[in-house]
């Protein structure tokens, strides 16, 4: 699986994963220009549009890529009202839920339950690349913003269940800042007695 990141002007990451000529856009915002570019370009079907959560940056781009390139918008269920909060003219053509497998060309996208930051935030983790996509959840040296103490709770348990499951040498691709992997983020671990 071949991953390319790209960086907005506030220091935003959204990535571009292709494996066996089918793509999948995550998060992608202001990149999406340039994503459509390397879409046409290679002639390679874009097979998913994903996002880790319902903000609204997270959405501006997505009627754009789907008019053009096609591609299925996924939302997990716990995220759909916030959804329609941010942009109430936006279906998702299908709902994911915690453990379902997305097949992209020869792998496959894990999808993970990871609330916290949103009610419904998820990671994308694929484990044949040893990659794991956090959006606001997992950053290097911390978590993303959290709304109050429900949503500390949820993201503890979040960070906790990645902790268990997700082996050290994973990279982390998060949501913003830099990468980093589960092995270098020691801190994690000591949320396990919390």
């Amino acid at each position: 699986m071949k991953i390319q990141r790209f960086i907005s002007p506030a220091g935003k990451n959204q990535y571009l994963l292709t494996s066996a000529g089918e793509a999948a856009s995550l998060d992608v915002s202001e990149a999406h220009e340039e994503v459509g570019a390397i879409l046409r370009d290679s002639g390679i079907e874009l097979k998913y549009l994903l996002i880790t959560h319902a903000h609204k940056r997270h959405l501006h781009a997505l009627p754009a890529l789907k008019k053009k390139f096609g591609g299925t918008f996924c939302l997990h269920e716990y995220e759909y009202e916030l959804l329609n909060e941010s942009d109430g003219a936006l279906e998702p053509d299908r709902m994911v839920a915690d453990g379902e497998m997305l097949p992209l060309g020869d792998v496959d996208i894990e999808v993970i339950l990871t609330a916290g930051h949103t009610k419904g935030s998820v990671s994308y983790y694929v484990k044949k690349a040893r990659a794991l996509f956090s959006g606001s959840c997992f950053l290097k040296k911390g978590y993303g913003k959290i709304w109050g103490p429900k949503s500390m709770s949820l993201m503890l348990f979040s960070l906790k269940r990645l902790s268990y499951n997700i082996p050290a040498k994973t990279t982390i691709y998060t949501g913003s800042g830099d990468l980093t992997t589960m092995g270098d983020e020691g801190w994690v671990q000591c949320l396990r007695s919390v």
